[in-house]
């Protein structure tokens, strides 16, 4: 994944325990993992060096909503409560990744697993025939700080010259193994949104920021469950957001809004490719700074996608407002490879806007269209 989950996969590496009997902790020194090669864990068995660990254990890891079964072999003999196993990570399973024990033990690994080749920004990729989703199952929460709207830092020249860049993360409020879900379920969806969008004008004298747009959110998604090796994948989000530009005066822009929006996609043949729909609605809860806005922004928009996670990705962004306003667009990606940057998760990004609001200062004006080139690190 990107600079931010390296850093997550870091700080976060698990032991996720719970005190118990006869509970055992899985733990290793690794954050990534190298696709079809050897990993080491230990397993701690709680109650004590009386109780025997077998030469074999049964794990599985997960992502998303899908699970692997895996077995550990011990390297070595047991040295009182602890004992080293190792396993080969399946060389189809790519992207951030749970490994945990069968025996549902509370303790689970985190695990960043990557090949050369592959852009570590891309989505997840799991192609294999023992992949296995039981129904009975919840599914793997993703981490409780992971991304949100795509990040990147573009530049164009149409009218002036000038950048976009735009940052976005989410936050899961509660753990997912903590009291309070365990006690009220409903709240382990439940997600702080924050997402930051600014223009910068570059030809001008000093270099100004034409406007940022700034959107705390919060809202509650979940996944919807699919049946085992569907190809279909649907995650449903509503929530209230906020966004303003953080001005005064006669050049403030604000509004509250109320919103829903679904992101389905679809698996073609090989897995690797597929194509999407993410319509989003809203309605206006307060909007005095600019109370014609839904005139040019409308009451809703169309996402449509298509691509592979190993290459090209094309997006596209669709907003009408009344008489014709509204705004298109257009973002293609492709993944740097690791002899370009061999450190981080990055894409080649291309960006097409033509239409109203590209600011939120100016959401009545149309400007000229801009093409923009850059690099994004989350597409």
């Amino acid at each position: 994944m990107p600079i931010p989950v390296r850093a997550l996969c870091a700080s976060v590496l698990s032991l996720l325990a719970c005190a118990g009997h006869g509970e055992r902790l899985l733990s290793t020194d690794r954050t990534h993992v190298s696709a079809g090669q050897p990993l080491e864990v230990m397993v701690t068995e709680s109650s004590g060096a009386a109780a025997a660990l077998p030469a074999q254990l049964d794990a599985r890891i997960e992502i998303g909503e899908q699970r692997l079964r895996v077995m550990l072999e011990a390297v070595d003999a047991q040295q009182g409560a602890v004992r080293r196993y190792r396993f080969e990570w399946p060389d189809e399973v790519l992207g951030l990744s749970v490994l945990r024990l069968a025996d549902d033990s509370p303790s689970r690994a985190l695990l960043l697993a990557e090949r050369v080749g592959w852009a570590a920004g891309e989505d997840p990729v799991v192609r294999m025939s023992g992949v296995v989703n039981p129904p009975d199952e919840a599914s793997t929460p993703e981490p409780a700080l992971s991304f949100n709207e795509p990040m990147y830092f573009l530049l164009g020249a149409n009218g002036g010259t000038s950048a976009r860049f735009q940052l976005s993360f989410k936050y899961r409020l509660f753990d997912h193994d903590g009291a309070i879900v365990r006690a009220l379920p409903a709240l382990d969806g439940l997600h702080f949104g924050y997402t930051q969008t600014s223009l910068w004008d570059l030809s001008s004298h000093s270099a100004p920021f034409r406007d940022t747009s700034y959107r705390p959110s919060l809202f509650y998604q979940w996944a919807v469950p699919m049946r085992p090796q569907s190809r279909h994948w649907l995650s449903l989000r509503t929530g209230l957001e906020h966004e303003s530009n953080g001005r005064e005066g006669a050049q403030s822009r604000s509004i509250n809004i109320a919103f829903a929006q679904a992101d389905w996609r679809y698996r073609l043949g090989d897995g690797l490719s597929h194509v999407g729909l993410a319509p989003r609605v809203w309605g206006y809860l307060e909007k005095s700074d600019n109370p014609d806005i839904h005139r040019y922004r409308g009451y809703g928009e169309l996402g449509l996608r298509a691509g592979r996670d190993d290459g090209w990705l094309a997006k596209v962004k669709l907003r009408r407002g009344k008489a014709g306003a509204g705004s298109t667009q257009v973002d293609l990606s492709y993944p740097m490879r690791q002899s370009i940057f061999s450190a981080v998760g990055a894409f080649v990004h291309l960006q097409y806007f033509d239409g109203e609001g590209e600011t939120l200062l100016d959401y009545g004006q149309s400007r000229l269209p801009q093409f923009r080139i850059g690099v994004s690190i989350v597409r």
